[in-house]
């Protein structure tokens, strides 16, 4: 090996090793044994890792582990992937199911960036947000019958920092009779006081920035959900 090669290339520890503690994956990218490897990964016919934009061993462990705490006790399976921040999680979740001429139902006590989000940026891509009082059910059906196309029914309960509480029974209930998505943003319970999965929501968010991490040293994103396919 050239001397210039052995200033830029770390040598490989060849060991098998256990660690205690999950180890931060930092790198961008992933090796392959071979070229043949390579494309059975990229066509995701064997597991592996190709690039940690879409998913590396840390975030893949800290997903597993969220979905795992939303599906305790449940009997049910759900499907996790972290973003870089509360607000980048749903702002995927949102893009990667509606489209220009869809709607978005919501109550307008969101956490302000959130509202933000659906108000004034959504809102130049055609997707149109309607607010209701979720705390009432025949609001939230009146506003299904007024309005067309309203795919996704998101709340956050209790939400920040108003600690208003909606009935998520009552919404995922009558979001689905309209053929319609029911997203939580589960951010300030927890799945150790609240399991949104429970009475039949579709998708969990969390800013796992506050009490998921706890200690104000990270700033990230959860996306959960029950449709493997969807999560995908």
């Amino acid at each position: 090996m050239h001397i210039n090669s052995l200033t830029v290339k770390e040598r490989p520890d060849g060991r098998t090793t256990t660690p205690h503690v999950l180890p931060i994956y930092a790198t961008s990218s992933f090796a392959f044994e071979n070229i043949d490897q390579g494309i059975e990964i990229f066509r995701d016919i064997e597991s592996g890792h190709v690039y940690s934009r879409y998913a590396n061993p840390t975030m893949d462990t800290v997903a597993a582990r969220i979905a795992e705490l939303e599906t305790h006790g449940l009997d049910m399976e759900a499907y996790a992937i972290m973003t870089s921040s509360g607000m980048s999680a749903i702002s995927t979740l949102l893009l990667g199911v509606l489209k220009a001429s869809d709607k978005v139902l919501t109550q307008g006590n969101l956490y302000g960036g959130t509202t933000e989000l659906l108000t004034a940026v959504f809102g130049q891509f055609g997707i149109e947000t309607v607010l209701c009082d979720l705390r009432d059910p025949q609001k939230v059906e009146d506003a299904f019958r007024q309005h067309n196309n309203i795919k996704m029914l998101y709340c956050e309960t209790p939400a920040n920092p108003t600690l208003a509480c909606v009935d998520i029974a009552v919404l995922s209930d009558i979001a689905h009779r309209h053929q319609a998505f029911c997203a939580i943003d589960n951010t300030f319970c927890t799945p150790l006081l609240q399991q949104p999965f429970a009475p039949g929501v579709d998708f969990i968010i969390h800013s796992t920035t506050k009490y998921l991490n706890g200690h104000g040293n990270s700033t990230a994103g959860a996306i959960v959900g029950r449709d493997k396919t969807l999560m995908r």
